[in-house]
């Protein structure tokens, strides 16, 4: 089990995103001697001298009679001034030569340059193309106009569409899945802390490296007298050898835990302290700790574990129970959905206890607890609880040390959002527990939380609750967030089962008896559907005969979520008499041209659906992606779009109960570019395949256009270009439409050739009524 927390993932990106610090950029380069920058006048005169005495065309007299209109069309050359010799040496930065006393390029060497017009100066002139002398419409014009590299003033940037963008990403951007949500001071503390601590130079030396002295002397100290280290009478501070305390910081009172003052530590301290932005921080934080603070600690003292560890949940989610990270932590103490499963909390479709600030901290002790008892020391507990005990267990056998100061310091040790979490923690704590020496002691805290609990029945909704209570339902959902479809979970494990659902304090007892004796208003009937692997809500609503709108509405589902297979939805019963669906038609799939075939296997077509991915679907078929590749010639690394057939051949004892899928006698299968094929395809667009015989002079562009085709689509089709000319007795292909489907494509085809002339001695002899008229008409008898 690796547990993510927001801080650590979110830090970290933060990082990424604002870059190296100012110290870390490439220094501009230095200016370049003269030799280098700009050629001599020697070597500029050269160029000009060849180009002269070149012959400028191959016309002869009649082009050397138009010089004089060649001289005037010419550009004037200006004097290269100092300018135009920086922005050459801009332009020849890629391949300026390193030894200053060599003027140009040396042999072999090359060029990689783009120059304007009057700055190109080539020694050796490349050859013109030679041109007809008597054409007049073909003279060097002016080079085209180079758009500006900024905007006009005034004019307005282009903004990107993020709705389109969602559309062709088919879910989220990448800029969506980046986006910052996160508690306001936990940035502002994330944005000092990239100005606090620079991430060290990698390669420069081992280990980082702080403005502020380092807690430990670098080198290993031996303490042989066999006493304990000196402590303080607060049994927590422990004082290096290179942070000598001061005054303001031996007069602090520590917290329970083992606190250093340790450089970072320190540094953390003047910062709340000393800096606006530090004291704005902690001003928010001590006037808003205050509301579930005391009922943590309530909750890690009946634990027996030390109380401030209330702040590391501050610093994970700055005591925001709602906040969701980027990766998946959610709640105060930012718990994955795989972690919280392992630590008893329910996250599924109705419920998330993650979000629940009770349950979340009782998980949260038991996790602490647990790495307390592996690692022996909290702060290493705390630096698992941030980058994962895993991770940890790798770090403390690599450089074989278990003390995490130690571990701290050296090269790739420890994460670097990690070398700063537990400072952090501890510093937060002596913030905390000292307010009138940090300047805290003005602030007047937010009230603690408070609520009463009553239990309701399963599928209650929240709104009822609040109608009961006599409060907005926001009130409900805000001391309710762990219900994510504002209604309780509907029955799973029986009748008896009943959910606590939190109210204002004080109005406990009255909610919970007007809940039982008040009759809830007649709703629409809801029944139990569990979601199968490969389900949407059009599936769903074709099962069970619901609007695809009323199920989304009652089950609070988003327009861009992917229901889980095993998920319960509450579906609104349809009337006794709604029961008139027409029948499912037969459904198409399709399927390579290349057999495959398992023994002993069934073989099942299922659908794709927006979200899925080649391992998902080989994991609810217990199959390997390999083989799902294989069976349908799929490419591994693209992206599997909706309404895609992938056969699937499964074993006997696969359940296919929860998986949405159709067995082979309930489709008509197609192999791709057979003629069942095409006629089934061709015949949605009223249209039929047949193939022609080009006659002597036809091109695909003259028989597309005998049947209706377009060029492209006959292109497309045939694989030739339009205008290509066929020989007489080649074979095309033509999506003719129109044509009658009881038509063979023989038949068809001989249909729409051209007919031959009648033979005259096979006509019928003329008669006075259908002997032709005096203007070539014939008439028609009755």
């Amino acid at each position: 089990m690796r547990h993510l927390s927001a801080l650590s993932l979110a830090s970290f990106a933060g990082l990424a995103l604002i870059g190296s610090p100012a110290w870390a950029e490439p220094s501009p380069p230095a200016e370049l001697p003269a030799a280098i920058v700009s050629p001599s006048k020697k070597a500029l005169e050269k160029p000009r001298a060849d180009s002269a005495a070149s012959p400028m065309t191959e016309r002869g007299a009649s082009a050397v009679s138009k010089s004089d209109r060649s001289k005037a069309r010419e550009p004037k050359r200006e004097p290269k001034s100092k300018s135009n010799d920086a922005d050459e040496s801009e332009l020849d930065a890629d391949s300026a030569p390193l030894s200053p006393k060599v003027a140009g390029p040396g042999a072999g060497t090359g060029e990689r340059k783009i120059r304007p017009a009057e700055l190109s100066e080539s020694p050796v002139e490349p050859p013109k193309r030679a041109e007809p002398a008597a054409t007049k419409g073909h003279r060097v014009g002016k080079p085209p106009k180079v758009p500006s590299a900024t905007l006009p003033e005034g004019a307005t940037p282009a903004v990107a569409d993020d709705d389109a963008r969602r559309q062709i990403a088919g879910g989220p951007t990448v800029d969506d899945l980046a986006a910052p949500k996160s508690d306001p001071e936990l940035e502002k503390l994330r944005e000092a802390e990239r100005v606090l601590f620079p991430r060290p130079l990698r390669g420069a030396h081992a280990g980082f490296s702080f403005d502020f002295p380092i807690a430990d002397d670098a080198a290993p100290s031996v303490e042989a007298s066999g006493l304990p280290p000196a402590f303080s009478s607060q049994g927590g501070i422990r004082e290096s050898s290179a942070v000598k305390a001061t005054a303001w910081l031996r007069g602090l009172a520590m917290p329970d835990l083992p606190t250093r003052l340790e450089a970072r530590v320190v540094k953390y301290l003047e910062f709340y302290r000393d800096d606006a932005r530090g004291k704005s921080i902690a001003q928010n934080w001590a006037k808003k700790a205050s509301r579930l603070a005391p009922a943590i600690q309530a909750e890690l003292a009946k634990a027996g574990l030390p109380t401030d560890l209330v702040w590391l949940s501050l610093i994970e989610s700055g005591h925001n129970p709602l906040i969701v990270s980027s990766a998946g932590a959610a709640g105060l103490w930012q718990f994955i959905p795989e972690s919280a499963r392992m630590y008893g909390l329910t996250v599924d479709r109705w419920v998330d206890e993650r979000l629940d600030p009770e349950r979340s901290t009782e998980a949260a002790v038991r996790y602490l607890n647990d790495l307390r008892s592996r690692f022996g020391s909290w702060e290493l507990a705390m630096a698992a609880y941030n980058m994962g005990h895993g991770s940890l267990l790798r770090a403390v056998r690599k450089y074989n040390t278990n003390d995490y100061w130690t571990l701290s310091r050296y090269e790739a040790g420890l994460p670097w959002e990690t070398t700063l979490y537990v400072p952090k923690i501890l510093a937060t704590a002596i913030v905390m527990d000292n307010r009138k020496a940090f300047g805290l002691d003005g602030i007047e805290p937010d009230p603690p939380l408070t609520f009463d609990t009553v239990i309701v029945r399963p599928n209650t909704e929240l709104a009822d609750v609040a109608r009961a209570a006599g409060v907005p339902l926001e009130d409900i959902r805000a001391l309710n967030a762990e219900y994510l479809s504002l209604r309780t979970p509907p029955v799973e494990s029986g009748p008896d089962k009943r959910w606590p659902v939190r109210v204002p304090s004080g109005s406990g007892a009255v909610t919970e008896q007007r809940l039982m004796s008040t009759p809830l208003a007649q709703k629409p009937k809801l029944d139990p559907y569990v979601v199968r692997f490969g389900d949407t809500l059009d599936t769903i609503a074709l099962d069970t005969g619901a609007a695809p709108h009323d199920i989304a509405v009652t089950n609070h589902v988003t327009s861009d979520e992917r229901l889980k297979a095993g998920a319960v939805l509450l579906v609104p019963r349809a009337p006794a008499d709604a029961d008139s669906r027409p029948p499912a038609e037969e459904e198409a799939v399709v399927v390579p041209a290349r057999a495959a075939a398992a023994l002993d296997r069934a073989r099942v077509f299922y659908r794709v659906i927006p979200g899925d991915t080649l391992s998902d679907v080989a994991r609810s078929f217990d199959v390997t992606p390999s083989e799902l590749a294989a069976w349908n010639t799929l490419d591994p690394r693209a992206t599997l779009q909706s309404a895609m057939t992938i056969q699937v051949y499964v074993k006997p004892s696969v359940a296919l109960s929860g998986i949405r899928c159709l067995a082979e006698h309930e489709v008509r299968v197609l192999v791709a570019g057979s003629e069942a094929f095409y006629a089934y395809f061709e015949a949605q667009n009223g249209r039929k395949r047949i193939t022609v015989t080009a006659k002597k002079g036809d091109t695909l562009a003259t028989i597309g256009r005998r049947h209706g085709m377009t060029n492209g689509m006959m292109e497309r089709i045939n694989h030739a270009a339009a205008r290509t000319a066929l020989r007489e007795g080649d074979k095309v292909v033509v999506y003719a439409k129109g044509v009658a489907d009881s038509l063979a494509p023989a038949d068809l085809a001989s249909a729409l050739a051209d007919p031959a002339p009648p033979k005259p001695d096979l006509l019928p002899p003329l008669s006075p009524l259908n002997a032709p008229s005096a203007n070539g008409t014939r008439a028609v008898s009755p």
